[in-house]
């Protein structure tokens, strides 16, 4: 999907580690916290006042990274300096009223709401004028640098398609014109490898699996049984089977780190600019869990930053056979 390579190297595990060690313990959280921008009733940094919201809840980012005032300006390309305007949309999407609740422990009426929310947002945004990709994301935990814990993600709706959509394009799109139009990731998902030694879960509508070339040691996909464009084109029956199979992956994830495990989520929706390519795309649900046990974090260090070439200290297969015991073990 990135047209890169990634080295498996399952020995380099075994180091002797005497760097940071995360801790496993975990602190009381309130059920409201009135100095917490994302919680109902309180008034955020800017001055707007949140509701006394119930479920989900969305707004504009009080300190957006993009503005959504298109700028004036020329785009300049040379060898050495080049430069264009970009605008876009950023989004706060919280999952609960609830400080002290996650995606994993929400009940099943509110996860299903707030994953309707990713389709909602994503439908709406992506018929905004000069409006090119959209991308719904979650950070979180203490671990990656997340600084409110109220359970939430955000959107950042962008101009532009951004490089790893574009990556991810080209390189489905060249799979297709290869392979007589055949779609890249069901091809993959079909595949004896995956579906014989990384899938993890297959209900009715999707496969979670650990994607051949994993970048992270227990990187999940969520893929579509059939190609989706994007979640704009997923029936309610899916987005229904999709809230509950992906709180099923992150009380997985809560289980092997023994915690409320921090993780980076991604949904890889079709950009929505009018390139032909598009329709080759076929939407994934991605997780990095940036934890390697319980106890370790993994780094990019050296080689991976100067490289970009990522090392994984775990072969995907056994990743996958350890997710799927647990996956046995919630039926």
């Amino acid at each position: 999907m990135l047209q890169q390579w990634v080295i498996v190297s399952a020995t380099s595990a075994a180091r002797p580690w005497s760097g940071a060690v995360e801790s496993s313990t975990s602190t009381d959280v309130p059920e409201h916290d009135p100095d917490c921008y994302l919680c109902p009733r309180v008034t955020r940094a800017a001055g707007s006042t949140n509701p006394d919201y119930k479920g989900p809840f969305a707004f504009d980012n009080d300190f957006p990274t993009l503005s959504d005032i298109a700028p004036s300006g020329e785009e300049k390309t040379n060898p050495l300096q080049s430069y264009a305007p970009a605008h876009g949309r950023c989004r706060v999407l919280c999952w609960s009223e609830n400080h002290n609740d996650t995606l994993a422990s929400l009940s099943e009426s509110k996860i299903i709401a707030a994953v309707q929310l990713w389709k909602d947002e994503y439908t709406a945004l992506s018929e905004e004028e000069n409006i090119e990709q959209v991308l719904i994301f979650e950070n979180k935990g203490v671990e990656i640098g997340v600084s409110n814990l109220h359970p939430h993600g955000q959107i950042y709706a962008t101009s532009f398609v951004t490089d790893t959509a574009v990556r991810m394009r080209d390189a489905q799109a060249n799979y297709a014109k290869n392979n007589n139009d055949q779609c890249l990731l069901q091809d993959m998902l079909a595949s004896d490898l995956v579906q014989q030694d990384l899938m993890v879960e297959k209900n009715k509508f999707w496969s979670v699996i650990v994607p051949f070339a994993a970048r992270f040691s227990y990187e999940t996909w969520i893929v579509p049984n059939r190609k989706l464009n994007s979640l704009a084109e997923a029936t309610d029956a899916e987005m229904r089977e999709l809230a509950l199979c992906y709180q099923r992956q992150v009380k997985r994830y809560d289980i092997l780190f023994a915690r409320s495990a921090p993780n980076v989520t991604l949904l890889h929706n079709a950009p929505c600019d009018d390139h032909p390519d598009n329709k080759h795309w076929c939407f994934h649900l991605a997780f990095h869990p940036p934890l390697r046990d319980s106890e370790k974090m993994k780094y990019l260090a050296g080689f991976e930053s100067g490289s970009n070439n990522i090392v994984n200290p775990l072969m995907p297969e056994n990743a996958a056979a350890t997710l799927r015991k647990l996956a046995e073990a919630q039926k």
